[in-house]
């Protein structure tokens, strides 16, 4: 998590540097004629050279080119329409054609440098984004279809469910990312510890457990699960993600049939009594074994 953390860190760095390079080499083109009275860019490569850039920042396709290519065929565009559109260009204004060539090749190779970083930190995202690493949970408007027809068959065939809400402390993730990396983006590693802490909820619990998350928070429905047993399971879970990982959780839960009978109601009851868990409680209820994991593996 450091080394990952520390990448983050320097990836934001060159991204920052080539960025701050693209915009002084702008504002040295767009006044490179105040500069040197013997410089008269044209106005074709006023116009073409932003473009291209805005293009090549902007095309996922860009990135995946190779520099050459990226570079020769802008530049065969641009001599085409000053040879289409101006006057002597390879006789008269030709050191002019060159030097308006060597702006263009400058500006691609910093737009591609931009690009690049822009496409390493949207990789870097989609890493510590929750469902994109090796634990897929749904979004809540997703998996609350999935969670309503387990519902409807507790309900047909009389049997017991349960719905946890699960929402990470945001002081105790300021205070892990301070831990962690001092450098790194808070806002990204505020993801990274959601995204850790839902593979964590996934490991703990068994597959038929239905886990969607919503923003920073989790929904967890448990189908066979009595009421009874909720308390141990909560305690349970925030436990060992405390000691594991550092950060609080808020938990709050509702029973099937006992607090609601509708799952807009689950929802709203489980939000509404979310609460720390008492972290000092010695007494543990007993679980059934196949609502968590068992210790050898992955606890």
């Amino acid at each position: 998590m450091l080394n990952e953390g520390y990448d983050g860190g320097r990836r934001m760095q060159r991204m920052r540097l080539a960025i701050a390079s693209l915009i002084f080499w702008f504002f040295l083109f767009y006044n490179v004629e105040r500069l040197s009275r013997i410089i008269n860019i044209t106005d074709i490569a006023y116009i073409f050279v932003p473009l291209v850039i805005i293009l090549i920042v902007l095309l996922r396709q860009s990135r995946q080119l190779s520099l050459g290519l990226l570079l020769g065929g802008p530049v065969t565009v641009f001599v085409i329409l000053k040879t289409l559109f101006k006057s002597g260009v390879w006789t008269d204004t030709l050191l002019l054609t060159i030097t308006e060539i060597s702006f263009l090749i400058v500006s691609i190779i910093l737009a591609r440098w931009v690009a690049l970083g822009i496409g390493e930190f949207e990789d870097a995202i989609a890493h510590i984004t929750i469902g994109q690493a090796q634990v897929s949970i749904p979004s809540f408007a997703t998996g609350q279809a999935e969670m309503y027809r387990e519902l409807k068959r507790a309900r047909h065939h009389q049997r017991p469910l349960a719905l946890v809400a699960v929402s990470v402390d945001k002081q105790s993730i300021d205070v892990a990312v301070d831990r962690m990396v001092r450098d790194t983006q808070l806002v990204m590693m505020r993801q990274y510890v959601l995204s850790d802490v839902g593979r964590k909820l996934c490991d703990m619990l068994d597959d038929y457990n239905i886990i969607a998350h919503n923003n920073d928070r989790f929904f967890i429905l448990l189908p066979e699960m009595p009421a009874a047993h909720l308390e141990g399971l909560t305690q349970r879970l925030y436990d060992v993600v405390v000691e594991e990982m550092g950060v609080r959780l808020q938990i709050g839960a509702a029973a099937f049939p006992g607090d609601a009978m509708t799952f807009d109601a689950l929802v709203k009851k489980a939000t509404k009594d979310m609460k720390y868990p008492d972290a000092d409680n010695q007494l543990r209820h007993s679980l059934p074994s196949s609502t968590l994991v068992s210790d050898h593996q992955g606890m």
